[in-house]
């Protein structure tokens, strides 16, 4: 029965516009019709080997709405008071891109990149977060992810994780300061929580990497073509402004 929350965890990461009800929801209502459509062009292009992939994307994205009606109560006080508050750690979907027509098969296979270790990743990150050291967790993931090899072709799932970390990450403090100017209570624990179910979440992406690396190997953009890239630093002030 762990695999239910493993699952909820690493997919609260597909909404790519906003933590808050609405947005959420608008987002994993497009997300799941992308990927249902992306489901059957995967599927014609392995020979049905990726529908157990796309179904596992499409699945946990409709059990991260339950996650979402949770989270939303505590998120509405600092939405009313103009805080996005999980709103700018995330990317549109539109950003998403189509799938090839064409193949681009890697020149390397899955076996001759550095192996990720989530249990090392999980814990450094954590030991960040356990100090609110919200700017360590952003220069250990940027240092991690600077591995273009292992993180291009494949561990395109995990790499997603550990940008989405990361710009939280970053944005926790401003959002915490933000609050205490309004004289509004700190959503710092709230942050830390989702903070720590993402880290949890690395281990259900790393095993999706792994599931798909074979397709992968033949060209099939399946998971790295599925999720925008997420910039990990942004200017607040200026993002504020477009909120």
């Amino acid at each position: 029965m762990r695999t239910l929350p493993l699952i909820l965890a690493f997919f609260i990461l597909l909404a790519q516009e906003s933590m808050a009800m609405e947005c959420f929801k608008e987002h994993l209502e497009a997300a799941i019709s992308s990927n249902r459509n992306r489901r059957g062009i995967y599927s014609d292009h392995s020979n049905s080997k990726s529908k157990k992939i796309s179904n596992s994307l499409i699945f946990a994205e409709k059990i991260s709405l339950i996650y979402a009606k949770l989270l939303s109560p505590s998120l509405e006080k600092y939405r009313r008071a103009g805080i996005p508050v999980l709103c700018l750690d995330f990317i549109e979907m539109s950003k998403v891109p189509d799938i090839p027509s064409d193949f681009s098969i890697p020149n390397y296979k899955y076996e001759d990149i550095d192996s990720v270790n989530i249990k090392t990743l999980r814990s450094e990150i954590s030991k960040r977060l356990k100090a609110e050291d919200y700017n360590g967790i952003v220069e250990y993931i940027e240092e991690e992810i600077s591995n273009k090899k292992k993180y291009n072709r494949y561990n395109c799932m995990v790499r997603h994780v550990l940008e989405s970390l990361g710009r939280s990450a970053f944005l926790t403090p401003y959002y915490i300061e933000h609050a205490s100017r309004l004289g509004l209570q700190s959503p710092q624990n709230l942050l830390n929580k989702y903070l720590r179910r993402n880290i949890f979440a690395l281990k259900y992406s790393h095993f999706l990497d792994k599931e798909a690396s074979s397709l992968q190997e033949r060209g099939i953009s399946i998971l790295c073509g599925d999720v925008p890239h997420i910039p990990i630093r942004l200017d607040y002030e200026m993002e504020l402004s477009k909120y």
